[in-house]
């Protein structure tokens, strides 16, 4: 069987594809095959014309339309089969958007490529963006941010696009009164990781229904759905945690997903720029040290809103159904619907 932990599809900087995988060394021959939709990949009929036959186990794989995204089959001469997609989107204008498909839950299931996505702001997206987004075929999009965030800075999608759009604003007391110093220019807090503990805590204690309310919408849907807030960190962050919990992803790779932020965003850039921005409520300058727990993600973030789940909850199970408004039918829909 092909490792599917080790196989990765990454976008070079001319727009080609680069293609990994590992697996037995009794793989010798692998047939690759590349479509825009992964569709075909999990309706289990012909998988169509194979794009090219190799032993290495890195290709090159030109791309034929830079502004669509392709997924990959890898079949081995065994019948194996593999299936990967890039995992961050090369989007200009919100560059924390990914692609939670692939990971594997704990009865062996897989998630699907190209059903649940999340990302970011929406109001900088380029048109090369939103033809890219248009392609995806989003019929819901789950904004996260205050309903003040969302007013300075509205979602820019395509005036085409079926996506009904969701407000469910996550407002925590201590997200509150922090963003209120923001618009003021003034930080005016010394320990940053605490705050930023404190907030995914509160996500637990207080933000749960506006969570239960994106389970409700998946639940209504059957197409690709999309949940963001400003930097696709924190809220967001959560948001993906959950729905990965739901689906029966362990812990330890939802955390290495809730980690990628880090790698997707320009956290030394976004520092120095608070920190020619803002200033403490003495006028001044915010140490960097402060304001880096800020801008990026840390285990004990979300290490801290599972915490506040167990000690709130009997077990997962009684989290679901009690928070999340989750029967075992519901997720055994939601598991039905995204694992394969």
């Amino acid at each position: 069987m092909f490792d599917l932990a080790a196989c990765q599809v990454e976008r070079m900087e001319s727009g080609d594809y680069l293609l990994h995988w590992d697996g037995p060394a009794d793989i010798h021959q692998v047939a690759v095959y590349m479509d825009d939709s992964p569709e075909r990949y999990y309706a289990g009929g012909s998988l169509g014309t194979p794009l090219l036959h190799t032993s290495e186990r890195t290709v090159r794989v030109p791309n034929p339309d830079t502004r669509v995204r392709h997924y990959f089959c890898l079949a081995s001469h065994h019948g194996e089969l593999a299936i990967m997609a890039e995992r961050q989107l090369p989007l200009e204008g919100t560059p924390n958007f990914r692609d939670l498909g692939g990971y594997e839950t704990f009865d062996g299931r897989r998630l699907k490529w190209g059903q649940l996505y999340r990302s970011g702001r929406l109001s900088q997206l380029t048109d090369t963006d939103l033809h890219r987004l248009e392609r995806l075929g989003l019929t819901l999009v789950c904004d996260f941010r205050h309903t003040l965030e969302q007013e300075l800075e509205p979602s820019r999608l395509h005036h085409a696009s079926p996506a009904k759009r969701a407000s469910l604003p996550v407002t925590p007391g201590s997200l509150n009164s922090f963003i209120e110093g923001l618009h003021q220019g003034v930080i005016h807090v010394d320990d940053t990781t605490g705050l930023m503990q404190a907030i995914n805590r509160e996500f637990v204690s207080g933000q749960m229904p506006q969570y239960a309310e994106m389970f409700r919408l998946l639940l209504l849907e059957d197409q690709p759905v999309l949940i963001h807030c400003a930097s696709g960190k924190d809220r967001t962050g959560f948001g993906a945690a959950l729905i990965l919990d739901v689906l029966g992803v362990p812990e330890d790779q939802i955390v290495e997903d809730y980690l990628l932020t880090n790698k997707y965003l320009a956290i030394d850039e976004e520092v120095e720029r608070l920190a020619g921005e803002f200033r403490d409520q003495a006028g001044q300058p915010v140490p960097r040290e402060t304001l880096r727990p800020l801008v990026e993600v840390r285990p004990e973030f979300i290490a801290a809103c599972f915490e506040e789940i167990r000690s709130r909850y009997a077990s997962k199970e009684h989290f679901f159904e009690t928070a999340l408004d989750l029967d075992e039918d519901k997720l055994a829909e939601l598991r039905g619907r995204y694992l394969h």
